[in-house]
């Protein structure tokens, strides 16, 4: 039996349908919302994910905590399957989750494989993920030690340890791109709006008003697509949280003090 592990129950669900023998298992969570902080080991980091989780509304906190402790309980028993697929797509939400649990391995081995997606798993029939089995590859030494680096960046309180992992590189292709994603979403040099609200005050000069409309043609201009409506409705309405103490500049890729 394989364990495959991917971001969410669409493509999961899909999964239990192509591969019916095996055990799937959802990540989730939406790493870029909400806190992620250093130094906590993963038991006490889900606890934490579920106080924010619950705070939004989202799901209570013993459910969602239960879920988490399910989920960690049943990657840290891994060694138990005749091997671990991980299937991730090319956008933030998903390359967050990627670098999480690629931090929870310690050493490259045989039966870790990773398919990286450049579509979204969610949105693709039986076919076509069928055809991304024989793609997979063997989690590298390399792809560890990036995963883990990105991870311990992701999670400082210094954004500027990001900044090298903007860079292009071979071992997780879709991981510069996403984290440039992430690094967007604090206040820029030249208006102090992240581009999420830079975006949304366009599409309001446009006419736009309505919630549902905002998400869908900002969803639709956004390529990947990564925020879900959950997220981008706190954004609308200013219960999500801004990002503090630091600038984006955006022409020279770097952050900045704020004041």
């Amino acid at each position: 039996m394989i364990l495959h592990v991917t971001n969410g129950e669409s493509a999961g669900g899909s999964l239990r349908r192509l591969f019916p023998a095996d055990t799937v298992l959802c990540w989730n969570d939406v790493l870029h919302d909400g806190p992620v902080p250093p130094g906590l080991p993963l038991a006490e980091l889900s606890e934490e994910r579920a106080r924010f989780i619950a705070s939004c509304g989202w799901a209570s906190y013993e459910d969602a905590l239960a879920q988490f402790r399910h989920r960690d309980d049943l990657l840290a028993r891994h060694c138990e399957f005749a091997g671990t697929v991980l299937w991730f797509e090319h956008d933030l939400y998903d390359q967050l989750q990627l670098i999480q649990i690629l931090d929870r391995f310690d050493v490259p081995n045989s039966r870790l494989w990773l398919i990286q997606a450049g579509d979204y798993l969610g949105c693709m029939d039986l076919g076509r993920l069928s055809e991304l089995w024989p793609l997979r590859r063997q989690v590298t030494h390399q792809q560890l030690a990036h995963a883990k680096a990105a991870w311990r960046a992701f999670r400082s309180p210094d954004p500027r340890a990001l900044e090298p992992l903007l860079s292009p590189n071979e071992h997780l292709p879709y991981l510069p791109a996403a984290l440039l994603r992430f690094c967007e979403e604090f206040p820029w040099t030249t208006d102090g709006l992240s581009r999420t609200q830079r975006a949304v005050a366009g599409l309001r000069a446009r006419g736009l008003s309505g919630k549902d409309e905002l998400f869908q043609a900002f969803s639709n201009a956004e390529d990947p697509r990564w925020m879900g409506d959950s997220s981008f409705f706190r954004i609308l309405d200013g219960t999500a949280q801004p990002r503090r103490g630091w600038l984006w500049d955006a022409a020279g890729r770097r952050f900045v003090p704020a004041g």
